[in-house]
């Protein structure tokens, strides 16, 4: 019988159950490194943090992925897979995630949106940089955030991200959590819902009083 294999993005712990996705507390440490970093820098990360998105699919963002007005970045799901079953080509799959509008205004000062959209020059990356240096970003980021640990990478803030999202006062629902993270399958979000949110841990800590 064939055994079944975890991608390693379905996971949020590793083998030695040291988890992989950014706590409440780094997560607001990370923004606040990021603000060492240049205009540029750190708008990238706080793409990362508010968003989900993988390192991959930041880079790949214009300027005509941002809608100022409605407030969305709209990313290339890139782990989809792109061929059928006869070997040909499929159609690209986008998905709009929102964010604050004080995000979407920062994009627009910094790169110019508004501008570039109207001239239509908006289809060159705004992070015109290799996956090689937009790791060490996040990695300098990060040891600047003081956190260390298997969760100090771009996937453990997109991690952290969908933790967020389901531990939250308000969780958001599952399937949407799923569309906003470019999940083929509600199945691969519900990894989240293994962590213990505040009102849970309330249950079992009021159980020992």
């Amino acid at each position: 019988m064939e055994k079944h294999i975890i991608a390693p993005e379905m996971r949020i712990y590793d083998q030695q159950g040291q988890r992989l996705y950014l706590s409440r507390e780094e997560r607001c440490a990370f923004l606040e490194a990021a603000n060492q970093e240049s205009p540029e820098a750190r708008l990238f990360c706080h793409v990362l943090h508010d968003t989900g998105c993988r390192p991959s699919e930041a880079l790949a963002l214009t300027a005509n992925g941002v809608q100022l007005t409605e407030c969305t970045i709209t990313f290339r799901t890139l782990k989809k897979r792109t061929h059928d079953g006869r070997g040909r080509l499929k159609q690209p799959q986008y998905r709009a995630v929102p964010v604050s509008s004080r995000l979407a205004e920062k994009l627009d000062l910094v790169f110019n949106l508004r501008k570039n959209q109207s001239l239509k020059q908006g289809s060159d990356p705004l992070w015109p940089m290799s996956r090689p240096t937009a790791y060490r970003l996040v990695k300098r980021v990060m040891a600047h955030a003081n956190i260390a640990g298997p969760q100090a990478t771009g996937k453990g803030c997109r991690h952290g991200f969908g933790v967020a999202m389901v531990t939250a006062a308000k969780p958001l629902p599952i399937h949407i959590l799923a569309k906003a993270m470019g999940h083929s399958s509600t199945k691969t979000t519900e990894i989240y819902l293994q962590v213990i949110g505040q009102e849970e841990r309330g249950l079992f800590l009021a159980a020992w009083e």
